[in-house]
């Protein structure tokens, strides 16, 4: 069997919704392998990591997900070997504002690539990255497994339910079509600026010596770290791609057991590492948010030989470095580094 540098040297990866955060550093860490990455996605935001680092990709199409036309086009001119769907409205943002637009965009531009794919008639496995939120909220602390029921909340969780869903129906309808889904939440990792997200709230706040204020410190999520959670999406993918997971072929992507921490004790330990940083405890329950969350990955350590290589305690260190480094060195720098740190560490665990 061919080990990941192998499998994906020279590869061509599709990687949709490659100009946000998650997908910024897959294109990294791609290239990094000898992958050739390919982008389609909506044009950056203004200050993102994508903006700021531009990833190295081969070629890349700007254009919504709904738009049928253009993602045929992206098919027919990237001819992909694989296909890592990225592309949503990813955060509770508009849940209530615009529920019908976050619908449309997770749900149905999900079905328009599957769809895409199917009638192009090549074999590409894809790997449809939905949420760890689309779980049955009454589950109440119990670690969620690939096998639990899916339950309806707000707008965006139940979104992820849905697309999650219309993969395993793709799957199930056409056996010839190789999919997929990853689980995952909470990545945690440099370049983030999206500050209505705790972790970029808090380093925006620490390097500038402002106080940051907590939502919900008590409750309980998953943290865990980027570079960690794409890992497991190559992972899943080159095992796919190599038709070694049959049946059910949905997979969570959690940290290990120290990886489930409060966001007071999250804060906490950021704030570690910046001198004379504070933050003030905001009001419990004040969202629509489930007050425990926590995911079991222990088919993706059994079945996929993943597992996290980073504490909790070096995950926030690393988003920690990266943030103090914007004041001397390029974002393109720190993503190299970074990458290389993180197969250096694989290479240190696999050998």
């Amino acid at each position: 069997m061919l080990s990941h540098e192998e499998f994906y040297q020279g590869r061509r990866v599709l990687v949709t919704g490659h100009s946000g955060f998650k997908g910024a550093w897959l294109c990294w860490l791609l290239s990094a392998m000898g992958a050739e990455a390919y982008g389609y996605a909506l044009p950056p935001r203004s200050r993102c990591l994508y903006e700021t680092a531009r990833p190295p990709v081969a070629d890349e199409i700007f254009a919504d997900v709904r738009d049928h036309a253009g993602v045929e086009r992206a098919l027919a001119e990237f001819r992909p070997d694989m296909i890592i769907h990225l592309a949503a409205h990813a955060y509770l943002d508009g849940s209530y504002e615009d529920p019908a637009n976050i619908f449309e965009i997770n749900v149905m531009g999900t079905v328009g690539i599957l769809e895409a794919v199917r009638r192009s008639k090549r074999r590409v496995p894809i790997v449809v990255v939905t949420s760890d939120k689309c779980y049955a909220q009454e589950l109440k602390g119990k670690p969620c497994q690939e096998t639990d029921p899916f339950g309806a909340a707000e707008a965006y969780s139940t979104s992820k339910a849905c697309q999650d869903l219309a993969a395993q129906c793709y799957r199930i309808s056409f056996p010839d079509m190789p999919i997929a889904t990853a689980r995952a939440s909470n990545t945690i990792g440099g370049g983030d600026f999206n500050k209505t997200r705790l972790i970029p709230h808090l380093l925006d706040c620490f390097s500038s010596g402002r106080p940051a204020k907590l939502r919900n410190p008590s409750f309980v999520r998953p943290w865990q770290y980027v570079l960690d959670v794409l890992w497991g999406y190559l992972t899943l993918g080159k095992v796919l791609s190599e038709g070694g997971v049959t049946g059910d072929t949905s997979f969570n992507f959690g940290p290990a057991p120290d990886g489930f921490q409060t966001v007071g004790r999250v804060a906490e330990l950021l704030a570690s590492h910046f001198p004379g940083a504070r933050y003030e405890l905001g009001t419990e329950g004040c969202t629509g948010e489930t007050q425990l969350l926590r995911l079991d990955s222990g088919k993706a350590w059994e079945c996929l030989g993943w597992q996290p290589q980073y504490t909790l305690e070096e995950t926030l260190a690393q988003a920690a470095a990266f943030q103090r480094g914007l004041g001397y060195a390029s974002p393109a720098q720190l993503c190299r580094e970074q990458v290389e740190q993180y197969r250096s560490r694989l290479q240190g665990t696999q050998g």
